[in-house]
């Protein structure tokens, strides 16, 4: 008979293999395979207390180790930690400041904004309302030219009328003694003559009227075209403001938002921003229809 230890490599397990031998020799075989069992199982027994035992020592080392290690930095980290906290309080009490700064300048602006779109609505409408009587004027003032062109071509054909009626009036007075009829005839021409006189007088104070009404139907014309320039100048001027307090605005929003994601903020230009300190339209020096342009100056801090 003859033992043959054979490990497993499942689940660490050892197989013992005999060889059976003659029947001379079992009883010998029995005993020493009983024997090496026997052994085998008290080193095995004995290999699985060491390890437990390295174990347990591995694991007091750490726990040693972690205990010197939190005593050796306890008393820094609670100093960092106070720190810490501090400057968290600090900066929030700052972006709460901030915050309610960036609050307060953004109702301020949207109030402004707001008051500017309502007088920019109202400036238009009133535009409108003047573009409206200006073109009401220009039809008065063409129909008005269109009357006296009419007054003064009939004017003409009267005075024409009145130099033939004149005409054959003198020629009538020096046949009048040759012809009884020349003498109604005279009359007539008279008469025709006094009526075409009062007629040419009328057409002459209608026409004097009627170019007294078109020097002011252009005059009017003048001063509402200069009222639309003003106008246009206002709307010009309150769009820009417009424009400026929302570039100002999203400036501000933009500056926020770095603030809020916690990142450096870049740097402003709004002390840098042109500030316009002066503004008047030009005025001729001599009458004149042409419109001359808006002077703005700009003053940029430096």
């Amino acid at each position: 008979q003859t033992v043959e230890l054979i490990t497993s490599t499942e689940d660490d397990v050892d197989i013992i293999k005999v060889h059976l031998k003659p029947q001379s020799e079992t009883k010998q075989s029995l005993r020493m395979l009983t024997d090496e069992v026997s052994q085998i199982q008290e080193v095995r027994y004995c290999l699985k207390t060491l390890r437990e035992q390295m174990a347990a020592r591995q694991n007091g080392h750490n726990k040693a180790l972690i205990l010197t290690l939190a005593s050796l930095s306890g008393s820094s980290d609670r100093e960092e930690s106070v720190k810490l906290r501090e400057a968290t309080r600090r900066l929030y009490a700052q972006l709460k400041e901030m915050e309610k700064r960036h609050q307060e300048e953004r109702d301020r602006l949207e109030a402004d904004s707001h008051a500017c779109r309502i007088s920019l609505a109202e400036q238009s409408k009133r535009l409108e309302e003047v573009e409206q009587q200006a073109e009401e004027k220009t039809q008065q003032v063409e129909e008005l030219k269109r009357q006296l062109g009419s007054a003064e071509i009939e004017n003409s054909v009267l005075k024409e009328k009145m130099a033939a009626a004149e005409t054959e009036l003198l020629q009538l007075k020096e046949r009048e003694e040759e012809e009884d009829t020349a003498e109604e005839r005279c009359a007539e021409l008279e008469e025709e003559l006094a009526l075409l006189r009062k007629k040419n007088h009328q057409f002459d104070d209608m026409l004097k009227s009627q170019q007294r009404k078109i020097r002011l139907m252009i005059e009017q014309l003048q001063n509402s075209r200069t009222v639309l320039q003003e106008r246009d100048r206002a709307v010009l001027d309150l769009e820009e403001r417009v424009a400026f307090m929302q570039a100002e605005n999203k400036e501000l929003r933009d500056h926020m938002e770095y603030l809020l994601a916690g990142q450096d903020p870049p740097p402003s230009s709004v002390e840098n921003k042109p500030e316009i300190v002066y503004s008047k339209p030009l005025k001729p020096t001599s009458p004149t229809n042409k419109a001359l342009p808006f002077i703005k100056v700009i003053e940029i801090k430096s």
